[in-house]
C-alpha cells in the first residue's frame, strides 16, 4: 500500500474518533491561523516591497548631526543644500526633493483640501512614476520661469475633478488661488513616497503656493530621495555621502548649527525607514507571541496523539507481531498526522483571510513618529504569495512537530508486554514521560504568554488612566491652511479673528480657539526659551519648550483651569504689552521655588518676543495638558501667547460644541467659508477620536496579544485535561480497590491528580523563568509599568491555578464515581 493507501487508511481511522480529530484540527487551525495573521502584519509593514519600480534601489538621504550634548540626529535638507547635493553625488542615477503639504483646490464652489508633494523636477523620474496621461514636468528647477506653473494630477483627483477626461492635459487647476497647468496624470495607485499625495507641484512654485522662503531659508524641512546606480552598493554610497555631506554643510550650514556640532550625510533604504522602531518592536513581540501559540498548538496535538498512541498500544503491538515493519508503521502514523496538519492548515488559512478582512489597522500604526514622517506605509495585510508560503511552511513544521515524536514512540512499542496488558497498563512512576514533558512545556509557554499579556494590560490601563488635563468630549478639531503667501504673519491675526467670529456664531458652538496643534498630537511647535535675568544655557543645550499661539477662549474651549493669575483675553492685542501664560509643568521646572508671575521670558530666534528687549511677561498659570501622545512624555513645559500678537495663518481650530461635534461640521464649514471663501476644512476629527488614535497602537498590540494568550490558555487546559483524564482511566482499577478498602475521597483525589500537579509545578516554574526573560525584553514597550510587577505574576499564578482546576474537574468527578463492585467484578 502506497502513500494514497496510507492517506485513505488515515482518513478512515480519524473518522472513527471524531472528537479527537476535531480537537486536533481545531488546535492546529487556530495556531496556524493566528501565526499567519500576525505574519501578514509584519509582511505588509516590513517585508513587502513598496509599490515602486525597483524599490530596493530607492533610498532616503539625510544629514547627520553629532552634538557633544545629544545623541546623533538625522535631519532633512534645505533647498540650497539639496541643490549642492544634486550636483555633487555620483552614486545615484538621480536624487529629488520632496516635502508634504496640504493645498486648497480653489476657484470652485466647494474648496477642497488636497494633500500634495512639492517636488524637484526629477522626482517623477527618480521614482519612475508611471503616467496615465502626459509627460510630467517640462521645466527644470529654475525659479521664476512661467513654465514652472505646472501640476501633475493623481489618478483619483483626475477622475474626481476632470471626470477622467483624456483632454485634461493642458487644462487649469487652481491651488491656493494660483492657476497651474496640468501636464500629466499619474497612473492608478501611485501616491508618491508619502503614500498620501493626490498631486505634485514643482518646488520652484512653493514660494507662490505655500512658503515664501522655501527656496532661500536654511531650515531643514525637505526630504531627499535617491535612486542608486546599477552596481553601486549601499555602503559605497554611504561612504560618498559622508564626504559630500560634510562639504555641503560647510558651504550651506543648517539653521540648527552650533559650534561643536559635526555634520555629514547618510542614507537608508525606503523599506528600512517606513516603520518606526516602536512599531517594529511591537510587531516583533506579536510575532514571537504567535510563534509561541503555534508551538503550544503543536504541543497540544502531539499530546493528543501520544495519548491516542497509548490507547492503541495493543493494536500497534498486534500489527508489529504479524509482520508490519516499524518503518511502515511510522509512515502510517505520519500519514494520520499529515491529514490533521493539512486540514488544520487549510482552516488556518481561512481564519487568517477572515482575520485580515475583519481587522481594523489603526492609521497610527502606519505613520512613523520619527523624522522619516514623509514615508508612507504603502501596504495593508493581504493573502499574497509570501503569506501563503508562510502558512504552508508552518503547516509543514506543525506536521513535523506533531507527528514525528508520537510516531517514533509508537514504533518503539514493547510487543510482548503490550500484547499481555494492552490498554490496561498503568504508569505511576516518578519520571515524566514524553507526553508529560510536552504538557509541561505547554504550561510553561502559556505562563510566558500570560505574564506578557498581564504586563501589556497593566501598561495599557496606566496609559488610558493618564490624566489628559482637558475635556475631550464635545470638542471638534480641524485644520485650516490658507495660502501663507497671501496671509503672511502680519495679516494672519485678522484672518483668525474673522474665522473665530464666524465659527462662534454658528449653530451648536459654545466656544472656539486656535492653536498650532491639537492635544495628543505630534505637530506642536517648539522654541528655545530664554529667561530674563538668567544666564543663557551652554551653546547647543537649548531649553526647549512648546509654544502655542492661541485665542482668548482657548482654556475655556479645552476645559482647562486657570490656576493662578489670568488667562488670555480679547484685550491682548498686537499693540498691547506682550504677555504669556504658562502651564504648571513650566512653573515647576523653571521656577521651582519662586513665583513665576511677573517674570519675563523670550524665545531665541522668534519673530516676536525674540530678544530680552522685546520680552513677554508671565501673567498666569494653567493646568497641564497632554499635548504629545501619552507614551511620549505627554506633559511638558507649555507657553501660550495671544495669536493677536503673532501667529501663522495655518492653524488647528478647536471648537467646543453643545452636542455631538460631528453634527456641527456643516454649519462650521459654512462659517469658515464666510470668513474666506477659499478656505477648506481638513483633518476634521472629534477630539475623542484623536484620543483613541493616540493609543491605537497600544490597543491593537494589547488586544492581539491578549487574544493569543487566551487561545493558548484554552489549549493548555485541553492538554492538562487530557493528561488528567488519561491517568484517571489508567488507574481505574487502583481507584476501585482503594474505594473498596474505604479510602477517603481526599486520598482518591490525590491519587488522581498527583501527576497533573507535578506537571503544573514543573511547567509553572519553567514558565516563570521564561517570563522573567520576556519581561526584560518588553521593558521598552511598557508604559509606566515595571516588567517585574508583582501583581502581574500573582495574577499569572492565579490564572494557572484556575486552568488547573478547570482541566481537572471532569476527570476528578469521574474518579469519585468509580464503582468498586464493577471494577472488582471485571477482575
Amino acid at each position: 500500500m502506497g502513500l494514497i493507501g496510507d492517506l485513505r487508511y488515515a482518513l478512515r481511522t480519524l473518522k472513527r474518533v471524531p472528537v479527537f480529530t476535531a480537537t486536533a484540527v481545531a488546535s492546529l487551525a487556530v495556531g496556524i491561523g493566528s501565526s499567519t495573521t500576525v505574519f501578514s502584519l509584519v509582511e505588509a509593514a516590513m517585508l513587502r516591497p513598496p509599490p515602486f519600480v525597483e524599490p530596493d534601489q530607492l533610498t532616503l538621504l539625510t544629514i547627520t548631526r553629532r552634538s557633544p550634548s545629544q545623541t546623533d540626529q538625522r535631519l532633512r535638507w534645505s533647498w540650497k543644500q539639496f541643490q549642492l547635493l544634486e550636483r555633487s553625488v555620483q552614486s545615484f542615477d538621480g536624487v529629488a526633493s520632496v516635502s508634504n503639504n496640504v493645498l486648497t483646490v480653489t476657484g470652485v464652489d466647494d474648496p477642497e483640501p488636497l494633500p500634495v508633494e512639492i517636488v524637484s523636477s526629477r522626482y517623477l523620474t527618480v521614482m519612475r512614476a508611471p503616467l496615465a496621461l502626459g509627460a510630467g514636468f517640462t521645466n527644470g528647477d529654475r525659479s521664476g520661469s512661467s513654465s514652472s506653473s505646472e501640476v501633475v494630477l493623481g489618478y483619483d483627483l483626475w477622475q474626481r475633478r476632470f471626470g477622467g477626461a483624456q483632454n485634461a492635459v493642458g487644462r487649469t487647476l487652481h491651488l491656493n488661488g494660483v492657476p497651474l497647468t496640468v501636464v500629466g496624470v499619474a497612473a492608478r495607485g501611485f501616491t508618491g513616497i508619502s503614500g498620501l499625495a493626490q498631486a505634485w507641484v514643482p518646488a520652484v512654485m512653493a514660494p507662490q503656493l505655500s512658503y515664501r522662503d522655501y527656496l532661500t531659508t536654511n531650515q531643514n524641512f525637505i526630504a531627499v530621495v535617491g535612486r542608486l546606480r546599477q552596481g553601486v552598493s549601499i555602503n559605497s554610497a554611504r561612504a560618498e555621502l559622508a564626504v559630500v555631506g560634510e562639504r555641503i554643510h560647510a558651504e550651506q550650514p543648517s539653521e540648527s548649527n552650533t559650534r561643536d556640532d559635526t555634520f555629514s550625510a547618510t542614507l537608508a533604504t525606503i523599506n528600512d525607514v517606513r516603520v518606526d522602531s516602536v512599531t517594529r518592536r511591537a510587531l516583533m513581540l506579536l510575532t514571537a507571541a504567535a510563534a509561541v501559540l503555534l508551538l503550544i498548538a503543536c504541543a497540544n496535538v502531539a499530546s493528543l496523539l501520544l495519548g491516542r498512541m497509548a490507547e492503541r498500544r495493543r493494536e500497534i503491538a498486534i500489527r508489529l507481531a504479524v509482520g508490519a515493519g516499524r518503518g511502515r508503521l511510522i509512515r502510517q502514523l505520519l500519514a494520520e498526522s499529515g491529514v490533521l496538519a493539512t486540514i488544520g492548515g487549510f482552516l488556518g488559512i481561512g481564519i487568517a483571510i477572515w482575520s485580515m478582512a475583519a481587522a481594523t489597522i489603526p492609521a497610527s500604526l502606519a505613520r512613523g513618529r520619527n523624522f522619516y514622517g514623509a514615508v508612507g506605509e504603502f501596504a495593508a495585510p493581504a493573502m499574497d504569495w509570501r503569506v501563503l508560503g508562510y502558512a504552508i511552511a508552518i503547516s509543514a513544521i506543525a506536521l513535523a512537530i506533531c507527528g514525528l515524536a508520537p510516531a517514533l514512540q509508537a514504533a518503539r512499542t514493547d510487543v510482548i508486554g503490550d500484547l499481555k496488558t494492552g490498554a490496561r497498563r498503568t504508569y505511576v512512576g516518578a519520571s515524566l514521560g514524553l507526553r508529560e514533558i510536552v504538557v509541561a512545556l505547554q504550561v510553561a509557554l502559556v505562563i510566558v504568554l500570560i505574564v506578557g499579556c498581564g504586563l501589556l494590560l497593566a501598561s495599557y490601563a496606566r496609559l488610558r488612566g493618564t490624566p489628559l488635563g482637558f475635556n475631550p468630549d464635545r470638542l471638534l478639531t480641524f485644520m485650516i491652511r490658507p495660502s501663507e503667501v497671501q496671509y503672511l504673519p502680519p495679516a494672519a491675526p485678522a484672518l483668525i479673528d474673522r474665522v473665530l467670529a464666524e465659527v462662534g456664531r454658528a449653530s451648536g458652538v459654545e466656544a472656539a480657539s486656535v492653536d498650532g496643534c491639537a492635544p495628543l498630537s505630534t505637530q506642536c511647535a517648539s522654541a528655545a526659551l530664554r529667561i530674563v535675568g538668567r544666564p543663557s544655557p551652554p551653546e547647543g543645550v537649548p531649553l526647549a519648550v512648546r509654544r502655542h499661539y492661541v485665542g482668548p477662549d482657548h482654556f475655556k474651549t479645552l476645559g482647562v483651569t486657570v490656576l493662578r493669575g489670568r488667562g488670555i483675553t480679547a484685550d491682548d492685542r498686537a499693540e498691547s504689552r506682550k504677555i504669556v501664560v504658562i502651564n504648571q509643568q513650566a512653573a515647576d521646572r523653571f521656577w521651582p521655588n519662586e513665583d513665576p508671575i511677573g517674570r519675563r521670558i523670550w524665545f531665541e530666534g522668534a519673530p516676536v518676543i525674540g530678544s530680552a528687549d522685546s520680552s513677554a511677561e508671565i501673567v498666569g498659570i494653567v493646568g497641564n495638558v497632554a499635548y504629545q501622545p501619552l507614551d511620549e512624555r505627554p506633559i511638558g513645559p507649555d507657553f501660550f501667547t495671544p495669536y493677536a500678537q503673532f501667529t501663522y495663518s495655518t492653524r488647528m481650530v478647536l471648537v467646543r460644541t453643545t452636542g455631538d461635534p460631528r453634527t456641527a461640521v456643516p454649519a462650521i464649514a459654512r462659517a469658515v467659508r464666510a470668513a474666506d471663501p477659499s478656505l477648506a476644512l481638513f483633518d476634521v476629527q472629534a477630539m475623542t477620536d484623536r484620543a483613541r488614535q493616540s493609543w491605537a497602537k497600544q490597543s491593537l498590540q494589547t488586544g492581539l496579544f491578549s487574544l493569543i494568550a487566551v487561545i493558548a490558555l484554552c489549549l493548555a487546559v485541553t492538554g492538562l485535561y487530557g493528561v488528567t483524564a488519561f491517568y484517571v482511566v489508567s488507574r481505574t482499577r487502583e481507584i476501585g480497590i482503594r474505594l473498596a478498602l474505604g479510602a477517603p475521597a481526599s486520598r482518591i483525589l490525590g491519587v488522581s491528580i498527583t501527576q497533573t500537579v507535578r506537571l503544573a509545578i514543573v511547567g509553572g516554574i519553567a514558565g516563570l523563568l521564561g517570563a522573567f526573560v520576556l519581561a526584560r525584553v518588553m521593558r521598552a514597550t511598557l508604559y509606566e509599568t515595571s516588567p517585574f510587577d508583582p501583581a502581574v505574576y500573582v495574577g499569572a499564578g492565579a490564572v494557572l491555578l484556575a486552568a488547573f482546576l478547570i482541566a481537572s474537574y471532569v476527570p476528578l468527578r469521574r474518579a469519585l464515581r468509580v464503582d468498586p463492585i464493577q471494577v472488582l467484578r471485571s477482575e
